[in-house]
């Protein structure tokens, strides 16, 4: 049987959660192009899979199925501090 060890972070876990007065701030066109850039980064990340499945890239190819908000944040220049409305006013 393994052994289980309780492990305590150093820094305190929350849940953020989207509220409804966040969605009515939010601006809709930033909201639009912000998840069809998260489609099209998964679109890519299945795309590079599929290539590699069949052969045609010659190395590995690691996907971030998943991650797309953490790339989507560098794109837009969001961070954890900052809300899309936020971002657009900048």
């Amino acid at each position: 049987m393994p052994q289980m060890n309780r492990l305590e972070p150093d820094a305190p876990w929350v849940e953020v959660v989207a509220t409804g007065a966040d969605w009515d701030k939010a601006d809709p066109a930033l909201l639009r192009a912000m998840l069809s850039q998260l489609v099209l980064i998964r679109a890519f990340e299945e795309y590079v899979l599929d290539l590699s499945k069949a052969g045609l890239i010659h190395g590995p190819a690691h996907s971030s199925i998943g991650q797309e908000a953490a790339a989507l944040t560098e794109i837009t220049g969001t961070d954890r501090h900052s809300t899309p409305h936020e971002h657009a006013r900048r």
